[in-house]
């Protein structure tokens, strides 16, 4: 079965630094990422698999798949941790 990854509803993006902060409306909490974060994060607007996450941020970077899908994969967990993706 495959996952899909968007963006949860009432989460706020603005630039932080040279990133991006999510305020999460429903929890009031701030997640801050880096750049790489902020380019995960402008991909999720709308459903994504982690397949195609992975791939958009190796080419973005000009890096193999393989380099980043571990830290792709611990990111996306840890926004759902927090509730900022919802995964279906």
């Amino acid at each position: 079965m495959t996952v899909s990854i968007r963006a949860a509803e009432g989460c706020v993006p603005c630039a932080f630094g040279d990133g991006i902060a999510i305020f999460d409306t429903s929890s009031n909490s701030y997640f801050s990422m880096n750049a790489v974060g902020e380019f995960v994060w402008s991909q999720l607007d709308q459903p994504i698999t982690l397949e195609d996450l992975v791939g958009r941020v190796a080419d973005r970077y000009r890096i193999e798949p393989t380099v980043c899908e571990g830290d792709i994969r611990k990111l996306v967990d840890d926004l759902a941790a927090h509730r900022l993706v919802t995964l279906s």
